[in-house]
């Protein structure tokens, strides 16, 4: 139970939190701004992010309990970096002027996870 209340005080997992909340917010934005809204996409997103919501603060204290506490804090990393691509995107829609350099580092350091992760997924 420790466990589960030692999240609470997680920034990761407070950002893994916000970065979802964010990534809604802007894509029910760029919805209205270019007007292509259908419900039934809007509410399978919401099911998508609601889901995982629920599998990572479900997992992570699992792994955490397991010594894996570097390995649930990457697998969220990894996580909060794709949610802010698509923040970062769904910013670039609407017709937000976004820092290149910014975006370009978001980016890069997205690929490197996903290089990571796979590298480390054939090692294994």
């Amino acid at each position: 139970m420790n466990h589960f209340h030692g999240m609470v005080d997680n920034n990761l997992i407070w950002l893994f939190v916000w970065v979802i909340v964010i990534d809604i917010a802007t894509g029910f934005a760029k919805s209205i701004v270019t007007h292509k809204t259908t419900s039934r996409k809007g509410t399978d997103g919401l099911i998508k992010h609601g889901v995982l919501l629920i599998v990572i603060l479900t997992l992570y204290p699992m792994l955490d309990i397991n010594g894996l506490k570097g390995a649930a804090n990457t697998f969220v990393t990894f996580y909060i970096l794709f949610y802010a691509v698509s923040i970062v995107e769904n910013l670039g829609q609407m017709g937000v002027p976004f820092p290149e350099e910014i975006k370009q580092y978001i980016y890069k350091l997205s690929n490197e996870y996903k290089e990571e992760e796979h590298d480390h997924e054939h090692n294994h």
